[in-house]
């Protein structure tokens, strides 16, 4: 598991999959099946996440492709301004059954990764806990995430790597069902040199720390 923290102060696939219907396909995967259930496990990721990023009360905070809302809830936990989004509306609606078991504030929105409905700099805080990183162009998702943080904010990411448990299962997945010619394997995001071929032409900083996630 990867962690980066960026502050903020193109490249273009040469092949030309088919990304709409690759996103399509994708919505309805997660739409199947109870993965609520299974993001509950990883609910301690959302509150390192938030640690790492020292978020502060009244902050306004964006979690993309949230899930059933484990960053969301713990920035909510530290009374930021919290917009919880995904493009998977049941996901949405266990996270607001979660916020309001916790009597926590938070908008819940509809919305892709690739083209938020926010206006530039609308955020302190942009983050995503293994959500954005299976967005299909990620170098669309990579500029939305920038485009709607405040100039001197902070986009913090957690994303499985390469290297680890949920890589080799990407890699072993790969080997019988190849991905789409042209489309770059989500675990990218958890290396220290596709962040930077990303983000690094605007961000300020760029932090990646490696860290362990117990599958129990």
């Amino acid at each position: 598991m990867s962690i980066s923290s960026l502050a903020t102060s193109d490249v273009r696939e040469t092949a030309q999959p088919d990304l709409a219907a690759l996103k399509t396909r994708q919505q309805g995967t997660w739409s199947s099946g109870d993965y609520a259930v299974v993001g509950t496990t990883l609910q301690i990721v959302g509150e390192q996440l938030c640690e790492a990023l020292d978020v502060r009360a009244g902050q306004k905070v964006l979690d993309v492709a949230a899930g059933n809302g484990n960053a969301t809830l713990a920035a909510a936990r530290r009374w930021c301004d919290v917009t919880s989004t995904d493009y998977v509306p049941g996901l949405l609606s266990r996270g607001r059954e979660r916020a309001a078991a916790e009597r926590l504030k938070v908008e819940f929105q509809e919305a892709d990764a690739e083209a938020l409905p926010f206006p530039d700099a609308s955020f302190d805080v942009v983050m995503s806990t293994f959500g954005v990183m299976f967005t299909p162009d990620q170098d669309k998702a990579a500029a939305e995430l920038m485009r709607v943080c405040k100039h001197g904010g902070k986009i913090g990411l957690a994303n499985w790597t390469p290297d680890g448990f949920i890589g080799q299962i990407f890699k072993t997945i790969g080997k019988h069902l190849p991905p789409p010619a042209g489309v770059k394997s989500p675990a990218l995001w958890g290396t220290k040199a596709r962040i930077e071929e990303m983000f690094g032409q605007q961000a300020a900083s760029i932090t990646c720390e490696a860290r362990h996630f117990v599958f129990r």
